[in-house]
This record gives C-alpha cells, sequence and structure tokens, in this order.
C-alpha cells in the first residue's frame, strides 16, 4: 500500500503522486477543464521529478483520492 502524496487533476486525466515515488494516470470519468489549476505545468514538472514509475489506466481506478490517505489496489 503507498500513500498519497500530491493529487493532479488536469481536466481529463488525474496524476496521482504516492510516496514511493510512482504515478498512476487514469481517466476521469467526464472531462471538467475548468479545475484545471493555472500553474499546471509548474506541479506537473514537481511532480514528475524522481518518479520511478508511471502506471496507465484505462478506466477510473481510485475515487475521491485525498492527499495522506492510503491507496489500496
Amino acid at each position: 500500500m503507498a500513500k498519497v502524496r500530491k493529487y493532479l487533476d488536469a481536466g481529463c486525466t488525474e496524476y496521482i503522486l504516492t510516496d514511493d515515488n510512482r504515478i498512476f494516470c487514469q481517466p476521469k470519468d467526464k472531462c471538467d477543464i475548468k479545475h484545471i489549476p493555472d500553474d499546471f505545468q509548474e506541479q506537473f514538472a514537481e511532480m514528475i521529478r524522481g518518479t520511478s514509475d508511471t502506471i496507465y489506466t484505462s478506466k477510473k481506478v481510485f475515487k475521491k483520492v485525498k492527499v495522506g490517505e492510503e491507496l489500496k489496489f
């Protein structure tokens, strides 16, 4: 199990960085480009630095992700 260190919403994709330096990329059920942060590029660049693995999912696996919570997979 891994804890969520950072969560980033990119409108149609969610990026979840865990404390073991893995990123989970999962599609959202519905695109919502109104909630993309203004500094998305900076946050994304910070997030991917030092990442060991990137895991892409074909559907939403983790629901209601919060920083500090443990992911169960």
